[in-house]
């Protein structure tokens, strides 16, 4: 299947053999915009293992392999990125940013493909977007953590002489206070995630871990520790009590910045900053070059950033069955919007959204 002198194959994990492997890391190696560990095959893989809808599409050129594009399809036609709303980022293993997508996916089974976070960079998916890119925010380390703190002092002197008034907060408790920047406690990791998810209920956020196949995800790349991809827990702890953690994933030179958490009763002491600090001062001397931290206008992803890069969201689409439904959800939102009815107006499109985000957790 494909188009434009492009041949496609869409396989399970199965279907990827050494030749496969080698191309993938040898795409990974030429294309630093493909070194987040959201771009390794051992994700795809960690996802695979939980979701049955996982595929990879191999796009051939001229008889040889020119990228790969993992995803997950559907029954109904609609395909989204792997890792579905966990996959924060996402896009094309190649290094032929201008492969066109939409004809080598062209007889796939696909209808529709959603995406919220694809690289700025490849082509069809800023053909494909439906708003201008987004900065997805970076601590770029490669000149070592003190360069990095001088870049942020910087662009807000204010801003990082209170995160260090607040480092030297939990300093002055000496041993009360005890960072561990790896932690393989299996009950440290479910504390974060029944955190995360009293979060998510209280700011009334879509909960991912609702899904069997998250929870079950994250354990398992919490048990996954090896140089070129690894879950990572780091925690910081006062008086014997968890007052900050972050779980998120590594390859060996980008870490993404994923599940944060806090105890607000801890929150004067700016635990989570410094415990932030402290991971980037501990990966810095491994080797570690940046830190993703996402899109998003947050206050402490730009003081905390010296560089980014650009993302987009929007669909791929071709007529089907999928595309008949999406579109009429657009002209009922189109038409809400175009009456005098103040907020209410915005309550379709929200709903869509919503009902996708939720059909993305459910793998539907």
């Amino acid at each position: 299947m494909g188009g434009q002198g492009l041949r496609t194959d869409i396989v399970s994990v199965g279907g990827i053999g050494a030749a496969e492997r080698q191309a993938w890391n040898g795409f990974r190696a030429q294309n630093r915009a493909l070194a987040s560990p959201y771009f390794s095959l051992e994700f795809t893989k960690s996802v695979a293992r939980r979701r049955l809808d996982t595929r990879i599409a191999i796009l051939h050129q001229n008889g040889t392999i020119a990228g790969f594009l993992p995803l997950h399809l559907s029954r109904s036609g609609v395909a989204r990125p792997i890792g579905g709303p966990l996959g924060d980022h996402h896009g094309l293993i190649t290094t032929t940013p201008d492969l066109d997508v939409e004809a080598a996916l062209a007889g796939s089974g696909f209808g529709i493909l959603n995406y919220h976070g694809a690289l700025a960079d490849q082509a069809s998916f800023a053909r494909g977007s439906t708003a201008p890119a987004e900065i997805s925010w970076v601590s770029d380390l490669s000149s070592g953590y003190d360069s990095f703190l001088d870049d942020c002092a910087r662009e807000d002197a204010k801003a990082m002489r209170n995160i260090r008034a607040r480092q030297r907060k939990l300093a002055e408790l000496g041993d009360r206070v005890v960072f561990r920047l790896d932690d393989r406690r299996p009950d440290a990791l479910r504390a974060v995630i029944e955190t995360k998810r009293e979060q998510y209920r209280r700011t009334n956020a879509l909960d991912v871990f609702v899904a069997s196949w998250a929870r079950h995800l994250i354990e398992d790349l919490f048990d996954t520790d090896t140089p070129e991809f690894a879950g990572m827990l780091s925690t910081v702890e006062i008086d014997g009590q968890l007052a900050a953690a972050h779980f998120g994933m590594r390859s060996d030179t980008v870490l993404h910045y994923w599940f944060p958490v806090y105890w607000p009763e801890f929150s004067k002491l700016g635990p989570g900053l410094t415990l932030y600090l402290e991971i980037a001062r501990h990966l810095a001397d491994q080797g570690v070059r940046e830190i993703h931290l996402g899109p998003g206008d947050y206050d402490f992803k730009r003081r905390l950033s010296n560089a980014g890069f650009g993302v987009v969201g929007g669909r791929l689409q071709r007529p089907s069955l999928a595309h008949a439904l999406v579109r009429t959800g657009q002209l009922i939102d189109g038409m809400a919007q175009a009456l005098p009815l103040g907020r209410v107006s915005n309550w379709p499109g929200k709903a869509f959204r919503r009902l996708d985000r939720w059909a993305a957790v459910h793998a539907l």
